[in-house]
């Protein structure tokens, strides 16, 4: 199959191409420099921007819950039924969008937050419930508002507006009544690929060492840089067979599939770990994340000297922030027919959960082995052996061949579907116009599953720490996040002029579709 230039915005295409290639560039001819000036720019972000990460994340918890539970809730998204059914919705959301990275911080985040404990606490054992109620709050509500605040703009500008852009300019420039200047259009697409890049990038970064790591263990293949650099070309050509296959056929019953893959690890962690401890930590954490919420949200510890709010929070939230407008535009595509309160519900609540179940089973039964001595969390983390602290986690169960067999294979489907998802956002970006159906240009896509390689091989080749991957999303989404927030602002205000116009057509449709549904019921059956 040719790919079909005409619909494809080239100028865009190759500025980003080339904008990834200047920078692999750089960072194989001068790794110390780009290192030394990465890590010197996040200090200066986190330290004097942290705060604006936060208000930016109650903005979008608050507008959000008003958006579920006004009169604006009953509004559909698009003139169809759902395509997706609520738990292929939630599967897709939750794989495109945090998948790989919750598999990778799962047994090891916990750690680090029980090195540096907030809010004064001295006592150990208070210490680790603390622990596993901030990888709660880090991973649950407020990252999925983060990502709707951004990719409701999209949907309504595409299934009311009927606008075929399915770029952040686009949508843009629709709320504005399309009086958005042409360069300005083009500026904020090129933030809007680049930030996705640099989120996707820090999710291989973190990602690919753990997979190389396991398979390593599970294989005996010594763990260099010729295994990391054939992961990745391996994960590559499974999501560009998945991309090309399309979303309905392909990721949306690989995402399913990995959801039970993911419930069903989780599930023997908690059958051979302490599973009353595991139960009790689980519903202790989400206790003190929900009456420690606010408190966390707006965390800055302004007299202390570790900077856990700046390195921690307001990482995770740039990372959510970084990721909001590759999955916006993704969740655009699988929201049609679904109605704006159950799209908002169903992912800030299933996801959540989730993520709650999965850091509260894999993070305690980590923390009780090194609660217990059997393995030295603390100290491997001080070295910076995130990978062997999970090797050894394995190693102390009853069943270490089987658990790196499954967690490698979740890791592998997380990975590709949180790909597969960018690959489709990044090509609908760069696409002029799209159908009815939001559909792109599978080749477009694959070139894009290509371009995704790029950047976690160059991390592997200049040994990338985790203060570098960190950088990419804190440093990017300085410049875009007042765009998202002008997005949303402007959504609300359509949705407020335009309600009762939207409702009547929706109200129009809804005896359409029940005709549609009695004719084919009456219609006479043939042979």
């Amino acid at each position: 199959m040719k790919l079909n230039t005409s619909g494809i915005d080239l100028n865009l295409t190759f500025t980003s191409f080339a904008a990834v290639l200047l920078l692999g560039i750089l960072a194989v001819l001068y790794p110390e420099v780009v290192k030394g000036t990465m890590g010197s720019m996040l200090d200066f972000t986190v330290i004097n921007f942290g705060s604006g990460f936060l208000w930016y994340t109650l903005f979008a918890t608050f507008a959000l819950l008003y958006l579920a539970f006004s009169r604006f809730g009953n509004i559909r998204m698009g003139d169809s039924k759902p395509k997706f059914s609520k738990f292929q919705l939630f599967a897709m959301a939750l794989s495109a969008g945090m998948g790989a990275s919750t598999m990778y911080w799962g047994f090891i985040e916990s750690v680090y937050y029980f090195m540096d404990p907030q809010f004064g606490i001295a006592d150990k054992h208070i210490a680790m419930e603390y622990a596993t109620a901030y990888n709660m709050f880090h991973w649950g509500a407020a990252g999925w508002f983060i990502y709707l605040i951004v990719a409701i703009p999209f949907a309504v500008v595409f299934y009311l507006k009927k606008s075929q852009r399915m770029s952040l300019s686009g949508v843009i420039n629709s709320l504005f009544n399309d009086s958005l200047p042409v360069w300005a259009q083009k500026l904020i697409d090129l933030l809007f690929i680049i930030t996705t890049l640099a989120a996707t990038a820090l999710t291989l970064g973190l990602g690919i060492p753990m997979i190389s790591s396991n398979l390593a263990s599970l294989t005996g293949i010594p763990d260099n840089l010729m295994l990391g650099v054939g992961v990745i070309l391996g994960l590559s050509v499974i999501f560009s067979l998945s991309s090309y296959i399309g979303i309905e056929k392909g990721m949306a019953r690989l995402s399913s599939a990995t959801i039970y893959i993911c419930a069903a690890f989780v599930g023997i962690i908690f059958i051979i770990g302490p599973s009353a401890l595991i139960m009790n930590n689980l519903t202790n954490g989400i206790g003190v994340m929900l009456t420690e919420y606010l408190r966390m949200s707006t965390n800055t510890d302004p007299y202390g000297t570790t900077l856990f709010p700046q390195y921690w929070t307001v990482f995770f939230l740039a990372n959510w922030i970084s990721y909001s407008p590759g999955v916006g535009v993704f969740i655009t595509k699988i929201i049609q027919g679904q109605k704006l309160r159950d799209v908002v519900l169903i992912l800030v609540i299933g996801g959540t959960l989730g993520s709650a179940v999965i850091f509260g089973v894999c993070g305690t039964y980590s923390m009780n082995l090194i609660n217990t001595g059997a393995v030295d969390g603390v100290a491997l983390i001080q070295a910076g052996q995130p990978t062997t602290l999970v090797k050894d986690i394995f190693g102390q169960s009853p069943i270490p061949m089987l658990l790196t067999a499954i967690y490698l294979i979740t890791m592998i489907l997380f990975t590709v579907t949180t790909l597969d998802g960018t690959s489709y956002s990044l090509a609908g970006i760069a696409t002029k116009e799209l159908d009815a159906e939001a559909n792109v240009s599978p080749m477009f896509r694959l070139f894009w599953c290509l371009l995704l390689t790029a950047l976690p091989i160059v991390f592997l080749l200049i040994n990338a720490d985790l203060n570098i991957l960190k950088s990419f999303p804190v440093l990017i989404i300085v410049l875009i996040m007042p765009v998202f927030f002008v997005a949303a602002v402007k959504t609300l205000q359509y949705l407020n002029q335009n309600y009762h116009q939207i409702m009547a057509h929706q109200r129009e449709q809804d005896k359409r579709l029940g005709l549609e549904e009695e004719n084919v019921m009456a219609a006479p059956q043939t042979a």
